[in-house]
């Protein structure tokens, strides 16, 4: 809900919270969480939820919203914190990866009609771009990215490592994001980048990693002792 003026305080308190436990809850339940979960959880009462979101299609824009806000943030900061273009875009995507917006991917995905008729997503939508244009215009003419790549397709790739591989045991999952980054940017390049860190991911040693870090504690010490005899 768009607000008409400044919140006080105590108000503007309230919504911050509301929107954080909306985060959190929507990553523990998905996108089938209730309000009252988050009320509840948020530790405020059904009626200053009601007043701030009237119905959950603008909570869970507002926590959208938020999501892209932090995006916009990343994107501003790497651009004034580095001197080349290059480092800003590389630093915006795998700062994406450490947003840990995978939740709120899932939201989206779940409305996408709605979200993207939403006043609030577009306008964050359109700051985010204008953000992205810039760092891609500066990055043309040093002459490090790609003529065929625009803004657009930065936002696509930002997308793509924002929603993950969820199935995948966490460490594993980390792991082969950051390969995964590191290898679209090296073909977003003009000339060779460094190599992603590790070895080439076959498809033999994925499916040994997921089956390892997959298992758990419990289960190893259920399956017998180990080698060193503990």
């Amino acid at each position: 809900m768009r607000t008409t003026g400044p919140l006080r305080a105590d108000a503007r308190r309230n919504r911050e919270q509301i929107i954080e436990t909306a985060r959190a809850v929507f990553a523990e339940q998905g996108p089938g969480a209730t309000m009252d979960e988050v009320a509840r959880q948020a530790q405020v009462g059904a009626g200053t939820l009601y007043r701030h979101f009237p119905d959950r299609d603008a909570l869970t824009h507002a926590v959208l919203a938020d999501g892209l806000d932090r995006m916009v943030a990343l994107a501003e900061a790497a651009r004034s914190e580095e001197t080349w273009a290059w480092d800003a875009l590389s630093g915006f995507v795998h700062g994406c990866a450490g947003l840990r917006l995978d939740p709120l991917a899932a939201v989206a995905g779940a409305q996408p009609h709605h979200v993207a008729a939403a006043p609030e997503i577009g306008e964050m939508r359109a700051r985010l771009l204008d953000v992205l244009d810039r760092i891609v215009a500066a990055a043309h003419d040093e002459g490090a990215l790609r003529p065929d790549v625009g803004a657009g397709d930065v936002m696509g790739v930002a997308g793509l490592v924002i929603r993950g591989l969820p199935t995948l045991p966490a460490g594993l999952e980390e792991e082969l994001r950051e390969r995964t980054v590191r290898l679209v940017l090296a073909g977003m390049r003009t000339h060779p980048a460094p190599a992603p860190p590790g070895t080439a991911m076959t498809a033999e040693e994925l499916i040994r990693r997921f089956s390892e870090e997959g298992t758990t504690e419990a289960e190893r010490d259920a399956s017998g002792p180990r080698d060193d005899g503990s």
